[in-house]
């Protein structure tokens, strides 16, 4: 709280021989308290398949535990995870990763949180956006998530007029597991040096 004091437009200076003191109209107004969001400054690298944690902070260490806390990744409106009313808000999440995400809330009154996301895949690969907001203010910070091949050659193809990105390794069944079993599409996807036998 802040106290604002300004001259009451009431009161006749000049003819008014009250103590000084009465010559301010003193109201009390409340302090907004603003914050950042700060997140790694690196990225945070995962093996597919391992599970991910991706850390957020209040500057000002400011309790965050009444507040919305939202990550996102392209839209805001499609929550990876999203915490409201001081509770995990399951059934607002994008279908991707329901039942893959956990907030760890044991920093949450210093303003600090973890995401987890079990299970990481090649598709979580890239950016997600950490969320706070009070009644008065909000703020968000850039995280990037990089997901590595885990024992296997990572590659980047360009196939049939798209990039795909795409653990691509001796072991078909592993292909098969991450390409959801498209025998067309494993085909397509060959680097200069390894073939996958899909027979």
């Amino acid at each position: 709280i802040a106290s604002s004091c300004e001259r009451s437009p009431f009161i006749t200076y000049e003819s008014n021989p009250a103590p000084l003191w009465s010559n301010f109209l003193c109201v009390l107004v409340p302090l907004t308290v603003n914050f950042k969001v700060i997140g790694p400054d690196h990225p945070i690298m995962v093996s597919a398949g391992e599970d991910a944690l991706l850390p957020c902070h209040l500057f000002r260490n400011t309790s965050a535990q009444k507040m919305e806390v939202r990550w996102y990744r392209s839209k805001f409106s499609e929550p990876v995870h999203l915490y409201q009313n001081e509770k995990d808000q399951a059934e607002q999440q994008i279908p991707n990763y329901q039942g893959r995400t956990e907030l760890l809330k044991d920093g949450i009154v210093d303003g600090s949180v973890v995401l987890r996301i079990r299970n990481i895949t090649p598709s979580d690969h890239g950016q997600f956006i950490c969320f706070f907001r009070s009644s008065r203010f909000y703020a968000e910070a850039t995280l990037e998530l990089k997901v590595t091949a885990n024992r296997f050659q990572c590659v980047s193809l360009h196939t049939l007029g798209v990039l795909f990105t795409s653990l691509l390794c001796k072991n078909c069944e592993k292909i098969y597991k991450y390409l959801h079993g498209n025998k067309y599409l494993i085909m397509a996807l060959q680097s200069s040096r390894e073939r996958c036998n899909t027979s």
